[in-house]
C-alpha cells in the first residue's frame, strides 16, 4: 500500500476542517505526515525544484490554491543553524534523511516593541528520519534548525498559510527584523 502526496493533501484539507487550526489538529497531521515520509515514494524527487533559503535544492509538493497550507522538502546544511526566525503561521515537519537540530521558542514580550524581542526556549530535540518537529501560531511559531554530523539534514515541512517569514531575531541584542 501506498500513501501519496495527493493522499495527504486530502486528509490535511479534511483535519483543518475538523479541528480547524489548533493544536490537535497538527498532532492529527503528524500521523500522516510520518506515513507520507514512509510510504510516499522519493519525496526529493516530487513536485516542482526549488532553492531554499538555505541555498540547498528543495522541493515545493503543494501549494494549497486558497493559502491555507504548503507542503515542501527543504533541506539544511551540516553545522550551520539557520537564524531563530518566526514564519508567519504554524507548522510541522517529519525527517527524511541525516540528523538536524530543531529548537522552538517562545516570545515572552507582547511583541509591540521589536527592539525588545526577549525568546525562551519552548523545546529543543532532534529529527530524524520518521521524527516529527511542531512549530504553532504565535508567540510559539519561532525556530532554528541545523543538521548535526556529516550530511545535510532532509524534512519534509507541512506550513500554515504561505509558509512565509515574518522576520528574524537576533537573541543577543534582543531585536526583531521584520522580513
Amino acid at each position: 500500500m501506498t500513501y501519496k502526496i495527493c493522499d495527504f493533501v486530502s486528509d490535511v484539507e479534511s483535519v483543518i476542517e475538523t479541528f480547524g487550526v489548533s493544536v490537535e489538529m497538527e498532532w492529527s497531521i503528524g500521523p500522516k505526515l510520518k506515513l507520507l515520509v514512509e510510504q510516499g515514494g522519493d519525496l526529493t524527487s516530487q513536485g516542482a525544484p526549488t532553492i531554499g533559503s538555505t541555498g540547498l535544492p528543495g522541493r515545493l509538493l503543494h501549494e494549497d490554491p486558497s493559502d491555507r497550507f504548503k507542503i515542501i522538502v527543504a533541506r539544511f546544511p551540516s553545522g550551520e543553524p539557520t537564524p531563530i526566525h518566526a514564519h508567519s503561521r504554524w507548522g510541522l515537519e517529519c525527517g527524511i534523511s541525516g540528523r538536524e537540530r530543531f529548537t522552538v521558542y517562545k516570545r515572552l514580550d507582547d511583541g509591540s516593541d521589536d527592539a525588545s524581542a526577549v525568546l525562551e526556549i519552548f523545546s529543543d530535540h532532534h529529527i530524524e528520519r520518521g521524527d516529527l518537529g511542531y512549530w504553532y501560531d504565535s508567540p510559539r511559531n519561532i525556530h532554528r534548525q541545523w543538521a548535526e554530523g556529516e550530511e545535510p539534514s532532509c524534512v519534509v515541512i507541512l506550513m500554515g498559510g504561505d509558509g512565509g517569514r515574518d522576520g528574524i531575531f537576533d537573541v543577543d541584542r534582543g531585536i526583531f527584523q521584520k522580513s
